[in-house]
Formats: structure tokens, C-alpha cells, sequence
């Protein structure tokens, strides 16, 4: 090794040298009109028969960085209050259980009674008070697609959007 510098150390400043030198501009381009009324671009004057016009093509824009698509940014877990602005509160939906063990969801108010339908263990005509316990409206969505949902007696009465309704939009329970 002879000198301050090794054979590589010169190869790398050159390659640093050319990575930050300016952009090349392209040369002029010509627009040539003939006498038939042809058009024509070229990197040369034109012949003397033909109309020039000299076109002017911006430089490229300067090179960004690309995105880092391979790093999601993280979901938020929890509505917090910034300065001065009130925190959001969750929707509210509400569990209802009737007096006779019917327990069944609700995205707006709980009816003050229900009347029983005739189904096994249960008398047709009789009505039964009703409670409401208040539930964010994630957890009322959950709770009514459950795996054993179905089978828990008040499922019939689980507050349900129309295909039609959520077609348009309209199911409180879509986003979550």
C-alpha cells in the first residue's frame, strides 16, 4: 500500500463523488414541422424546408426514499385525550336479562318487559321484566357472534341488521 490512500479507498471516494454529483440535463429536442404537415422530435436542428420549434423537458424530479412497506404503524389500542381535547367515549350498547333467564343484546335501550313466546319450558302470554346492563358496543358485537350464541335462550331477541341494512352500511357491529 503506497500513498494515503489504497486502490478500494480511491474506488469508493470516486463511487461517493458520483452518487452526489448533479443530475445530467438532456440535450435540446427539436420539433420539426414539414411542408405536408408532418411532425417530427429530434436531437438535431431541422432542415431549412421545416418549421423549428426548440421544446423545453423539465429535469426529473430529485430521487425520495421509498416507503417501508414491510413495518405497519401501530394500532391504536385505546382513545386517549389529547391537550384540551375530551377523550371519545365507546358507543354504548346494552345487555338485557329477562326475569325468566332470556339474555339477548341490544344496540339502543332494553324494553321494560318482554312477553314470552310459546317455546318449550317457557308460557306463552306471560310477561317478564327486563334489566339492562350498560356494554361497550365491541363487546355487545362479540357477545352476539359468539360460537354458542345461538343456543342461549333470548338469542331470537338479539338486536339484527338486515342484509339489505348492512349492504348500505347500516350494521353498528361492522367495524369491529
Amino acid at each position: 500500500m503506497q500513498g494515503r490512500f489504497s486502490k478500494y479507498g480511491v474506488a469508493a471516494l470516486a463511487m461517493c463523488a458520483f452518487a452526489f454529483a448533479r443530475p445530467v440535463h438532456a440535450g435540446p429536442v427539436y420539433k420539426c414541422r414539414g411542408t405536408d404537415g408532418a411532425i417530427a422530435y429530434q436531437d438535431h436542428a431541422c432542415s431549412k424546408a421545416s418549421v423549428e420549434t426548440e421544446v423545453e423537458i423539465a429535469p426529473a424530479p430529485p430521487p425520495s426514499p421509498s416507503p417501508d412497506y414491510a413495518h405497519a404503524p401501530p394500532r391504536a389500542t385505546s382513545v386517549r385525550a389529547h391537550a384540551g381535547v375530551p377523550a371519545r367515549r365507546e358507543t354504548v350498547s346494552y345487555a338485557c336479562r329477562a326475569a325468566n333467564g332470556e339474555v339477548f343484546y341490544r344496540h339502543g335501550t332494553c324494553p321494560a318487559k318482554i312477553t314470552a313466546k310459546g317455546a318449550p319450558g317457557r308460557k306463552s302470554g306471560e310477561s317478564y321484566t327486563v334489566t339492562a346492563e350498560p356494554l361497550s358496543r365491541s363487546e355487545a358485537c362479540r357477545r352476539m357472534a359468539s360460537a354458542g350464541s345461538i343456543g342461549r335462550a333470548g338469542h331470537e331477541r338479539d338486536e339484527s341488521v338486515s342484509t339489505y341494512e348492512r349492504n348500505l352500511g347500516r350494521d353498528p357491529c361492522r367495524y369491529f
